[in-house]
């Protein structure tokens, strides 16, 4: 006896794998990007904390000075 039902053979879709791949890789590239920029502004902080620094020191001998003058 046959069956009143009918068989559906799913068919992979193969653009599925490709379109999860362009996702993943644009995440990885959004990643990337971020990370530089992160590290542009990090660098940016750390020459300017290098400068405060060195006005710093400048600015303590400076005053050493002042203070040891009668």
């Amino acid at each position: 006896m046959r069956s009143s039902k009918s068989v559906k053979i799913k068919y992979r879709d193969p653009s599925i794998p490709a379109a999860s791949a362009q996702v993943y890789e644009f995440d990885a590239v959004l990643t990337r990007n971020q990370r530089r920029r992160r590290l542009k502004t990090l660098e940016q902080e750390n020459a300017m904390l290098a400068s405060v620094m060195s006005q710093t020191r400048i600015e303590i001998v400076r005053l050493r000075k002042l203070l040891m003058e009668p």
